[in-house]
């Protein structure tokens, strides 16, 4: 193990995953991206906007274990692409696929509209890398029941 990474947790193999990683905010992509092979995960996508992770998931030619996305972008926010996954409109994507969502503040509606869609795990920014360990960690182990018709009619707030 390298002398800055953070020691793994039980029989956690960070370095087989592969995790897109989804923000407008490059600074923050360089931030969470060098927090992700501090805890020892092996391959990161980025992506800077919804629709650009979009495009990255329909091109990529390996499966995404995790999707760590930021709500608040200008083209795509986290909750229209965590519907995209979990209504199954990318083929290539497990719609029970693990989802973190990130966020700057917890405001009610956003949580409830991200429960509702059975997203795996809700990080509030700042992130460190042991809140992000422990998040992909509970976020892989938490089972998901797809429900394609309560997804489908979650409405999700229009952009500003």
């Amino acid at each position: 193990m390298a002398p800055n990474q953070i020691p793994p947790a039980e029989n956690e193999r960070l370095e087989d995953l592969h995790i897109l990683l989804v923000d407008d905010d490059n600074a923050f992509l360089d931030l969470v991206q060098a927090m992700l092979k501090a805890i020892g995960v092996g391959h990161v996508t980025r992506a800077s906007s919804g629709r650009d992770a979009f495009e990255k998931l329909l091109a990529s030619p390996r499966v995404v274990d995790v999707i760590l996305c930021d709500q608040n972008m200008a083209e795509g926010t986290g909750l229209e692409l965590l519907w995209v996954v979990r209504t199954a409109q990318i083929k290539s994507v497990r719609p029970d696929a693990c989802f973190l969502l990130l966020t700057a503040s917890g405001d009610h509606e956003t949580v409830g509209l991200a429960a509702r869609l059975d997203v795996s795990g809700y990080l509030i920014k700042p992130v460190t890398p042991q809140k992000l360990r422990a998040a992909i960690s509970q976020g892989r182990k938490r089972a998901i029941k797809i429900d394609f018709n309560r997804y489908k009619q979650v409405q999700l707030p229009t952009p500003q």
